[in-house]
């Protein structure tokens, strides 16, 4: 291929195209990573329990029996199946190795290694290979072996205490958000790890791969804001504030008079009269209580209920209406329904319809980051369990008809 058209396919199957992962992870935190990667064009082999699956394929919502979480996030792969709890399933596994780029992993910390597939092991099988691990508390330290989900990483990270109202246990998050965090970091470092080993090859060295090690409860950490050095330089213990701050009033999510929540976003001293004019209370610019943004903190209760009471008088929809024209920042919180019907969401083709093998068509959210030369895109819905195991055992591995029999009866794959 000349080098004109090899840009051009890259541009055709997006920036990735050519990378090849192996995900023998489960749930989120790896194979999400995988699947950010896959939408922009990265060939990912996803490698699955015989007869059984990904755990996803287990989890609700269900259309007959068929996991919709599994379709959205399955997306884009190629499935094949290999019981790595058998020899013959982890020799099966090296020899996929050899022709890969990274591997993604969330078993717990020592698992690996239990099954002769430590890092040592898969580096001497490939030199250039990247494996991403991942786990709730990281591979060492004191906690490494503790069981834990999405809800430890969110614990132990710190999110989950300052999360609800002061009066109130904690709140989770609506979603699983250490997992789908750690992912986003796991395919960032993934990116990382990959382009500091081809840039070494292209400056004559051989270029290596490394281990990444990742862990839930560290991701939230990372994305904490201020609380750490609050704490060390001031002693803050940073709490619960419900829907307020407390260097910002008015701002809270109001109740309108149909039923909605929505918030009006014009609490500092360039934004406010703005909102004053907007809720005919221009008395409240010489208000002292009021006039400042400090002001306004200290007697935020009234003024957060000033501006309730004006919510509470109109519908969502007039509000956003006159929100806009005043060019007061404006929020509706959208259910699920309002985002599949938001002209905005549709316009930039935020949503995709997929063709689904076993369900059919399924809207599901769309790539993104968007790229100008190189976006991404759904090639491919979730595929069915061990449906390309002819493609990559007998096209990638080069086994014979009757070794992939032999495997198969034994219950390798």
């Amino acid at each position: 291929m000349e080098a004109v058209d090899a840009v051009e396919a890259v541009e055709a199957k997006g920036p990735l195209a050519g990378l090849r992962i192996v995900d023998v992870g489960t749930r989120i935190g790896a194979p999400f990573a995988a699947t950010l990667l896959a939408d922009f064009g990265a060939e990912v082999i996803k490698v699955e329990q015989p007869g059984t699956g990904d755990f996803m394929r287990t989890i609700g919502p269900f259309e007959d029996g068929y996991s919709l979480w599994w379709a959205v996030e399955g997306r884009n792969k190629k499935s094949v199946t290999c019981d790595l709890r058998k020899p013959a399933g982890r020799e099966l596994l090296k020899r996929l190795v050899v022709h890969a780029d990274a591997m993604v992993e969330n078993f717990k910390p020592g698992t690996l290694e239990e099954w002769g597939l430590g890092p040592d092991v898969l580096a001497a099988i490939n030199p250039r290979l990247v494996l991403s691990r991942v786990s709730v508390y990281g591979q060492t330290g004191p906690y490494a072996q503790r069981p834990g989900l999405d809800r430890n990483g969110i614990a132990m990270g710190g999110l989950l205490y300052v999360t609800g109202y002061p009066d109130r246990p904690p709140v989770r998050p609506g979603i699983i958000i250490a997992d789908y965090l750690t992912a986003l970091f796991n395919a960032f470092a993934l990116m990382m790890a990959l382009y500091e080993r081809d840039a070494n090859r292209s400056k004559g060295e051989p270029g290596s791969g490394q281990v990444v090690d990742l862990a839930l409860y560290a991701s939230v950490l990372r994305i904490l804001e201020h609380t750490i050095a609050a704490y060390d330089r001031l002693g803050i213990v940073r709490e619960r504030e419900g829907n307020r701050l407390k260097n910002s009033a008015p701002l809270d999510n109001w109740r309108t008079r149909d039923g909605q929540y929505v918030s009006l976003i014009a609490a500092g001293d360039g934004l406010f009269p703005r909102l004053a004019r907007l809720i005919g209370r221009e008395d409240l610019l010489s208000d002292e209580r009021f006039s400042t943004l400090r002001a306004r903190v200290k007697n935020a209760n009234e003024i957060n209920q000033i501006v309730a009471d004006w919510c509470a008088e109109h519908d969502a929809e007039e509000i956003e209406r006159v929100a806009i024209a005043a060019d007061v920042p404006f929020a509706r919180t959208y259910s699920v329904a309002d985002i599949c019907a938001d002209p905005h969401v549709a316009a930039r083709g935020d949503l995709a319809t997929v063709e689904d093998p076993v369900v059919g068509p399924v809207r599901m959210q769309n790539v993104h980051p968007r790229f100008s030369r190189t976006p991404g895109a759904i090639r491919s819905g979730a595929p069915r369990l061990g449906e390309h195991n002819e493609e990559v055992y007998r096209g990638l591995l080069g086994l014979s008809e009757d070794e992939l029999r032999v495997l198969a009866d034994d219950g390798v794959i």
